[in-house]
This record gives C-alpha cells, sequence and structure tokens, in this order.
C-alpha cells in the first residue's frame, strides 16, 4: 500500500509538467482559500440583512453564486498574470474559451436550468408526491444534460476541433487507481451512513427525491428510476468538471488548471450542507487528479453516484420511509 501511495506521488509530480506555464502552489492556495471564503461567506449571509439587502438590489442567492464564481476566474486571471507573469494575452483562445464558456454555461444552468427554474419555464410546480411531483429534478437533469455534456461536446468537436477522448470520455485504462476509488467511496459512504446523515441540515436537503415521497412512502419503480437518472446528472458534472474544465485547461495551465477547476465546482454545491461544500475541495482534488491520471472521468462518475445513493438512501432510512411495489 505505501509503495502505491509513493507511485501516486510520482505521477503527481510527473502531471502537467510539460504545460507551457508552470505550477504555482500560491495561486493553488489561493484558489481554494477563495473557494472557502466564498462558501463560508453564502452561508454566514443566509437569513440576514445582508442577503436582503442585496436580495433588494438584485442579487439574490442564485446570482450572489454567479457572482462569486466570476470573482474567482478574475482572481484566477489576475494571479497568472502576478505569479506567473502570464497575462490572458498570453494564453491561447482555447484555453479562454473552455475557462469563460464553461462559466456561462454554468450561469446559465444556475440561472434557468434547476429544480426551482421549473415554474419560470412551464408556468406553474407540481404538488409533492409520485413521478409528477419528480418533474421539476427530471427537468434539473436534462438541463444538467444539455449545459454540461451536450454544449461542451459541441464546443469540443466544432469549435475546438480535438476528440472527446481527449476530454476524459474514453475507455482505455479506465480501471487504472480503481483501488483509491473503492477505498474513497467506502470511507465516504462509512461516514454519511453513521455520521453525517443524522444531522439534521443532513435531512433537511435530503433525500433529492423527497418529492416523489406519498404520505411517507416511496414506490421502488420511482426510486430505480430516480437512481437511474441520478447517475446521469452525477455523470454530467463529472463530464463538465472533470472532463471540460479539467482537459480544456491543463494541456497549456498545468496543474493551475486543477485549481481553477476546483473553485467553481466548490461553489456549485453552495445550498447543500456546509461541511458537504468544503469536503467538495479536497473530493474533485483527488477525482480531478484521477482523472487526469489515465485520462478518463468514468470512475469519478460511479463514484460519485455511489456515494450520492448512499446519502439518499441513508435519508430515507433516518426519515422512515417505506419502500413500498
Amino acid at each position: 500500500m505505501l509503495t502505491k501511495f509513493k507511485t501516486l506521488k510520482t505521477h503527481w509530480n510527473a502531471l502537467g509538467s510539460d504545460a507551457p506555464v508552470g505550477f504555482s502552489p500560491a495561486l493553488a492556495w489561493v484558489m481554494v482559500l477563495y473557494s472557502v471564503a466564498a462558501s463560508v461567506f453564502w452561508y454566514a449571509i443566509k437569513g440576514t440583512d445582508v442577503i436582503r439587502v442585496l436580495s433588494s438590489a438584485g442579487l439574490n442567492r442564485t446570482r450572489l453564486v454567479i457572482a462569486l464564481v466570476w470573482l474567482g476566474i478574475v482572481i484566477f486571471y489576475g494571479l497568472l498574470w502576478a505569479i506567473r507573469k502570464v497575462p490572458p494575452s498570453r494564453i491561447s483562445w482555447r484555453t479562454h474559451l473552455v475557462i469563460l464558456g464553461s462559466t456561462l454555461l454554468l450561469s446559465l444552468f444556475w440561472l434557468y436550468g434547476r429544480r426551482g427554474s421549473f415554474q419560470y419555464w412551464f408556468g406553474f410546480y407540481p404538488p409533492w408526491g409520485g413521478h409528477r411531483g419528480m418533474w421539476p429534478y427530471y427537468f434539473f437533469v436534462s438541463c444538467s444534460v444539455l449545459a454540461r455534456i451536450i454544449i461542451p461536446l459541441l464546443l469540443i468537436t466544432w469549435v475546438l476541433r480535438r476528440s472527446a477522448r481527449d476530454f476524459g470520455y474514453g475507455l482505455k485504462d479506465v480501471t487504472r487507481g480503481w483501488w483509491v476509488y473503492a477505498v474513497l467511496v467506502l470511507g465516504v459512504i462509512l461516514v454519511v451512513f453513521f455520521y453525517a446523515s443524522t444531522l439534521p441540515a443532513f435531512l433537511k436537503k435530503y433525500p433529492w427525491c423527497k418529492q416523489g415521497i406519498i404520505n411517507g412512502s416511496l414506490n421502488l419503480d420511482l426510486l430505480l428510476i430516480y437512481l437511474s437518472i441520478s447517475f446521469v446528472f452525477y455523470f454530467s458534472g463529472e463530464a463538465f468538471w472533470r472532463g471540460f474544465i479539467l482537459f480544456g485547461t491543463v494541456g497549456e495551465l498545468g496543474k493551475n488548471g486543477l485549481f481553477l477547476m476546483i473553485m467553481p465546482y466548490v461553489l456549485g454545491h453552495l445550498g447543500k450542507p456546509l461541511p458537504e461544500t468544503l469536503g467538495a475541495i479536497a473530493a474533485g482534488l483527488v477525482l480531478g487528479v484521477l482523472a487526469w491520471h489515465h485520462r478518463s472521468f468514468l470512475l469519478g462518475a460511479v463514484s460519485h453516484w455511489l456515494v450520492a445513493t448512499a446519502m439518499d438512501l441513508s435519508a430515507l432510512y433516518r426519515r422512515g420511509v417505506d419502500i413500498v411495489w
């Protein structure tokens, strides 16, 4: 086991070593600290006069998340210029397209593609219970696929003129490093079941299929359909974070691109329990390094889905929800 970890360290040192832009540990730390500070700030002002003042000025919680992400992008560009002496004019248009295009897609997704946007598009919000109650979630996943898979793939193919395999869609060597995923997934699942699922904040947010619950019961067919669709959602997320953004930036920016990806990924968790949001820093880094190492995000998608499934099932158990035929 020790030898395997030494091998991982060797691979970490090799990642991005041939990139035109050298790695800056200072930049990495600032991006991580900004992600933490922005997250804590967002949670700290919830329900306070600060958020009410911001909302009255047109900066509600959703728009605040978007503003924080764009500010993080500005900080990243500024750090590259100040620390690595790389002004934006020296970065290729392809890397700019990935950075700015992904941020724009994320902004539009947050504004118009989440569950709360269902009423904006369809003029009503279905009552909870059964498949009808799950319509906003199905809408949410559909928008995620559009914003995080379909449009990026179109950009990759028609604008960047590259193969989807170059962005982590390949299957070659996909199982390399599987034991790391297995250890991480098992560890997180144990923490979720024995600790996180007992917290009020966790039960307030999960399960994500709670809109399908009727009188304390959930139909098994709905649960199975939900779990299948949720895999599509987590696949789209990994395709976006550890696919489009990661592989679209690390070729030129090296490990700096990894820490760029972390910032919007973490802020994309705002609204979930704060420990989960902050935990996304470590999870995003590990999944990013592993995806970069074996050029595929598929095992990351499977791992993410397994953890999320454990969270949902744990929440259903803690809530005392009956699964019925």
